[in-house]
């Protein structure tokens, strides 16, 4: 079974998350499917836009600890080995928030911990009203966000309470802070995401990949690469105790 499904409809290419079972976890054979299908879309020149959505009751409970491998676990008891792997890690994820097309998320149910990453990706958020977004594992085993786009988009006192209370954000008020581009019943997000993306997709390709690289300039500037570097660093300190622990406890994150 594949853990991406792929599917493509006038210039607009759709990646679906597909772990219904597991809330769509983030394993590390999902997200290497998923980075394969991100740059086979940017590489297609049929392609103007992509969407990524999750199959299920939800948009992604997270990372899957449980499916992490015996070298990962041994990772964390090293802090320069994790903090380097963990740089590699926040890396990939600049990279794919760099990418060249428009990337819209279509957001539904619980997005949590490492899908927020993945959310930090997309240039456009829409949501469901179903939609709770939130980083508990602040909270609960002190793992920092390492991306953090959080600040870039609520600012500093939004996200911090966010992320010190742990309280999830519902899709109604994602939208009016600025984490969601809108929030819409579910039983019209589907449609709301493809009339959005098919707008976007009229856009001549070469107007739309400057417009993009013109406002990721402006984030580059105003130091969101930097912060997420340094939340490498910390986020592997956090590691040594706080992952570990919640790997043995079986949680998602």
């Amino acid at each position: 079974m594949s853990l991406v499904i792929v599917e493509t409809a006038a210039g607009v290419r759709r990646l679906r998350l597909n772990r219904p079972d597991k809330l769509n976890a983030l394993s590390p054979a999902l997200l290497d499917q998923l980075t394969a299908a991100l740059d086979t879309a940017m590489g297609d020149p049929d392609v103007r836009v992509v969407v990524l959505s999750g199959a299920g009751r939800a948009f992604s409970a997270g990372a899957d600890i449980r499916a992490e491998d015996d070298a990962f676990r041994a990772r964390l008891r090293d802090a320069p080995q994790d903090m380097a792997a963990t740089g590699q890690r926040v890396a990939e994820w600049l990279r794919l928030k760099s990418l060249p097309k428009p990337v819209i998320a279509q957001v539904h149910g619980h997005c949590l911990g490492l899908a927020n990453e993945l959310l930090g990706c997309a240039d456009l958020v829409v949501c469901g009203e179903s939609a709770r977004f939130g980083m508990p594992e602040v909270r609960e085993i002190g793992l920092f966000p390492t991306l953090g786009f959080w600040p870039e988009r609520l600012g500093v006192q939004r996200t911090m309470e966010s992320v010190l209370t742990g309280r999830l954000v519902d899709g109604a008020e994602a939208a009016r802070i600025g984490l969601a581009l809108a929030c819409v019943p579910d039983a019209v997000l589907g449609a709301t995401v493809d009339t959005l993306a098919s707008s976007i997709a009229e856009v001549n390709l070469g107007r739309l990949l400057v417009t993009k690289a013109a406002v990721n300039t402006w984030t580059e500037t105003a130091g969101c690469h930097v912060a997420a570097r340094r939340g490498a660093q910390f986020h592997a300190l956090y590691h040594q105790a706080g992952h570990a622990a919640a790997a043995e406890n079986g949680r998602t994150l």
